[in-house]
């Protein structure tokens, strides 16, 4: 019994540890963020002074010829047509591959499979070179559409609709339902979880994407906001404000933040392929 405890509190001790490890950036960043910019310099981690001067710059200042509110609305609209058209595609996409028979469809799930293994990195020139052509570069159109479909999407939903009994399609299909309706009244309510799973991961994907921003956007007006606080970040002036940059840095953090506590049980429970089915 003894021995069972010590166990006990060991774990509890090596979580702890990993927590607060986890915690203490976050808690810094908050902490300098409401701090004088020479608390910063003197490694003061208690502010002694709390101000809201930082956000205020953040929230109605260029800096550097950058606009975090600019940098946020570009970001959620990104965000927002990219969970979208995900969906849009990545469901009736996933919907074929696990219910439908044609033929070469494991050999093409498998290359799409492959496409997810591939790294992003090879793909990068060919895909400016294409949204050069097009005049997408410089838009939120040009950081939309590489992004769509995403595979994840689409491997995540095949194993939740191979779950789900074949005999639900065909008592529909005696009742006269046709295929279109099958999936639209039957699979798609019956995947919601895992659609829910689905839309939080692409959320925090396209809101965190920065790489593909970075390279096909050059002009503040169309940068989200990765792309934002990398240029604030990168000022190598003696003079830089930390503490301003903590403050963006906090900002821009929260929305995503907060969809993570409240998407979180969507994305354990979602993961199970038979979520959703009883």
């Amino acid at each position: 019994m003894q021995q069972r405890k010590g166990s006990q509190v060991t774990r509890w001790i090596i979580l702890a540890v990993l927590a607060a490890l986890w915690f203490l950036p976050l808690v810094s960043l908050v902490l300098f963020s409401f701090a004088p910019a020479s608390d910063v310099l003197k490694g003061v981690f208690i502010p002694t002074q709390w101000t809201l001067d930082n956000y205020w710059k953040v929230l109605t200042e260029t800096q550097r010829g950058v606009s975090v509110p600019t940098g946020i609305w570009n970001s959620t609209v990104i965000m927002v047509l990219q969970v979208a058209g995900i969906l849009l595609l990545d469901v009736p996409a996933a919907y074929a591959f696990a219910r439908t028979r044609f033929i070469g469809r494991n050999v093409l799930f498998a290359l799409v499979l492959v496409s997810m293994m591939m790294p992003g990195i090879l793909e990068v020139i060919s895909l400016y070179d294409l949204m050069a052509n097009i005049g997408l570069v410089n838009t939120l159109w040009g950081v939309i559409l590489p992004g769509l479909p995403r595979v994840i999407g689409i491997f995540i939903l095949r194993q939740f609709f191979m779950q789900v009994p074949r005999e639900l399609d065909e008592a529909a299909r005696i009742d006269g339902a046709t295929d279109f309706q099958v999936f639209l009244k039957i699979m798609v309510p019956l995947a919601m979880p895992s659609i829910l799973t689905v839309t939080v991961i692409t959320a925090l994907y396209s809101w965190n994407n920065f790489l593909w921003p970075l390279i096909v956007t050059n002009t503040p007006q169309a940068m989200p906001v990765p792309v934002v606080i990398a240029y604030l970040s990168a000022d190598t002036s003696a003079v830089l404000n930390y503490t301003v940059i903590l403050a963006a840095a906090f900002v821009t953090s929260l929305p995503m933040i907060l969809l993570f506590l409240i998407g979180q049980r969507w994305i354990v429970s979602g993961m199970r392929p038979t979520s959703g089915i009883k």
